[in-house]
């Protein structure tokens, strides 16, 4: 967290996720995901992205093997509805 905020985010969700699906351990972007995972959601301004987008490479890939995904979505382009 630390890190993350010297880049400049001012806050982080973190939510427990559990991926489902038939098959065995698939890849995405060659990040295996296979029992429980952290999912970590910022809203950041755009100028603030590609800092800690930095900051996270640097955390979740050591050279040889990923350990995540990290990926920045527009504000804008976000659909929300509301069910009920």
């Amino acid at each position: 967290m630390s890190l993350v905020e010297d880049a400049g985010a001012t806050g982080v969700t973190a939510l427990s996720a559990r991926g489902v699906g038939s098959g065995s351990k698939k890849t995405f972007f060659g990040a295996r995901f296979a029992g429980a995972q952290t999912a970590l959601i910022m809203l950041l301004p755009e100028e603030k992205v590609k800092p800690v987008m930095s900051c996270l490479k640097d955390i979740i890939y050591d050279g040889e093997d990923s350990h995540g995904i990290c990926f920045a979505v527009p504000v804008e382009q976000i659909s929300l509805s509301q069910l009920g």
